[in-house]
Order: C-alpha cells, then structure tokens, then sequence
C-alpha cells in the first residue's frame, strides 16, 4: 500500500479535552489563594468567583493545542515520538523484544519492552475511563503489534546477532 506509512497516533479529541480541562482545574485550584486574598477587600465580592473560572478557561485553552501536539509515529524504522524537539525515547523494531497492554493506573496502554530490559510505556493511543476512551484502542494496539511482527527482522544492522536465530546450517 503506497502512502500507508508513516502512521500517526495522538490523542482523540475527547482525551484532549478531557486532559486540559483537568490541568485547567489544577490552576484553578491553585488561584484560590489569591481568591483568597480578594476576599479581605469588602469591595470586590464579584471578583473573587471570576478569578477561579478565568484561571480555569484561560489555562485550559492555552493547554488544548500543546497537548494535542503529542503522539508517536510508526514507520519501517520504529517508534519515535511525534514532537522532534521530544528528548523521549525512540526504538528501532529489531530492538523491541515485545509488545504488549498493560494495566496502569485506570488506563490501559501499550507497553514496549527493549532489548536492554528497559520498558517504554507509549502515551498513545490509551484507554481509560469515562471521557478517556478511545473506541478504537484495540485496532490501534493490534496494528503496533502487527507492524513490530513484520519489521522486527527486516532491518537488522549488520553484525547484531538475534538471541532467537540459529547459525547452524551446514556447509557442502
């Protein structure tokens, strides 16, 4: 298929939402001290039910377009994430010893565990509860899953040896 790759996964809509509306009620609730300190001057009664809402929206439309930013990218090298200027990880197919779903926390996401024994938990794509769903988590898990068991042993570089290969055939 021309054009398939690379793929690109972020986060629906409905999770972004979700998550800047939530770091938006952090600030929120992080402003309550000034709301506070308005609340000693008699004068400004009005105020101090606006500052919490404002802090609220202002923050969570500035965090809407930085949180959609992120995400990973399949293509017939590895995983990379999305953002460039990301000091995250990468990892090359034949590097990756497996691929699998993984309980954290109340999400399920996808896990890749490295030739070194290190883990990497993917950002994206995720099911979680409620808002944090993705519908189509399980089709996104099974394509990483598929492209991993395609490209794990296409492009590995001259001199590595795979722990799973066998160089016994005989010479005539």
């Amino acid at each position: 298929m021309p054009g398939a790759l690379p793929i690109r996964y972020r986060l629906t809509p409905r999770q972004t939402l979700v998550r800047a509306l939530r770091i938006g009620l952090i600030a929120a609730v992080v402003s309550i001290p000034l709301t506070v300190a308005l609340l000693l001057h008699d004068d400004m009664r009005w105020l101090e039910l606006v500052v919490p809402l404002l802090v609220w929206a202002t923050v969570t439309l500035v965090a809407l377009p930085l949180i959609r930013r992120g995400g990973i990218i399949l293509d017939e090298v590895g995983i990379r994430p999305s953002n460039p200027s990301s000091r995250r990880q990468q990892a090359s197919w034949h590097l990756i010893v497996e691929v699998r779903a993984e309980r954290r926390a109340a999400r399920t996401v996808p896990v890749v565990y490295l030739r070194s024994g290190r883990t990497w938990r993917l950002r994206v794509p995720y099911n979680g509860m409620l808002l944090g769903t993705d519908p189509r988590f399980d089709e996104k898990l099974c394509v990483i899953r598929n492209m991993w068991d395609t490209y794990r042993s296409w492009q590995q570089p001259p001199g590595l040896v795979d722990e799973s290969y066998s160089n016994t055939s005989v010479e005539r």
